[in-house]
């Protein structure tokens, strides 16, 4: 709609188009103004909605996981004789991955033409739906194990433990950030192949490549400030292999929420 006549209509309507071309009268009173006046504008910018919509949806998942893991592992701890799992500097880099890192990857998806062919959100469904919740308690809760079992399973404790109890600490938080790298992959796809599309999107790459070096950086030279000591190469490849646990882990729940037909729409 273009023309002065249609001003009352645009206004009215849910969400009022108008084109470039219009007239000013119609412009202020549309929602949208197309300003190439092309009509394929319109499902390009849904198709752009849609997957900036499942990008925040992935983002929730991922962050909550990860913070409902942190709280749970920090009370758990304490009840079960492990004062502190994560210090105060160690909880602000966790943040610093968890909000701006992970938010700034997830944002790097490409717009797919598939979302196309979901039908419309409805404009009161809510933003976490029951995939996501499902979701963000699985994940949750087998990290908080895997971290728990590490901290007190006596074969690793004979492992790390007989380092010191620093060097255990720091396995257990290299284990805690590596396990939140892997668990971002998992996240970034409803797919089960955690690399679809994957290089589409370099930053989430680049980002997470980063983390896990900077991670490698804190544990050896992370000092009294990170509360870290330097780790054997072995020791850093069985943490990554335990933490790598939540891939197949993840990959069947998705296979088998595929096969309940829960991940349509999500």
């Amino acid at each position: 709609m273009t023309g002065v006549n249609d001003a009352p209509a645009l206004k009215k309507a849910d969400v009022g188009f108008s084109m470039g071309s219009g007239t000013e009268i119609a412009k202020e009173a549309s929602d949208i103004v197309i300003l190439d006046n092309n009509f394929s504008s319109i499902s390009k910018a849904i198709c752009y909605g849609r997957t900036i919509f499942k990008s925040i949806r992935k983002f929730i998942i991922f962050q909550l996981s990860t913070c409902i893991c942190a709280v749970a592992t920090t009370v758990i701890g304490s009840f079960i004789g492990v004062d502190s799992p994560i210090t105060i500097i160690q909880m602000l880099w966790i943040n610093i991955v968890m909000d701006t890192l992970a938010g700034l990857a997830f944002s790097g998806e490409k717009a797919r033409l598939k979302y196309m062919k979901e039908p419309p959100k409805l404009r009161n469904e809510p933003i976490i739906n029951k995939y996501m919740t499902r979701q963000i308690a699985i994940n949750s809760i087998y990290t908080t194990l895997i971290c728990l079992v590490f901290l007190k399973n006596p074969k690793l404790q004979n492992i790390f433990y007989s380092h010191g109890e620093a060097y255990m600490m720091t396995g257990f938080f290299t284990l805690f950030m590596f396990s939140a790298i892997f668990r971002s992959f998992c996240v970034r796809t409803h797919e089960i192949n955690i690399f679809e599309y994957i290089s589409a999107n370099k930053p989430f790459i680049w980002i997470m490549g980063i983390i896990g070096l900077i991670q490698i950086v804190i544990v050896y030279f992370g000092g009294t400030v990170f509360r870290t000591v330097g780790l054997n190469i072995n020791h850093i490849v069985l943490i990554g292999l335990i933490a790598f646990t939540i891939v197949p882990i993840s990959t069947a729940i998705k296979y088998m929420f595929s096969r309940m037909g829960e991940l349509k729409g999500t």
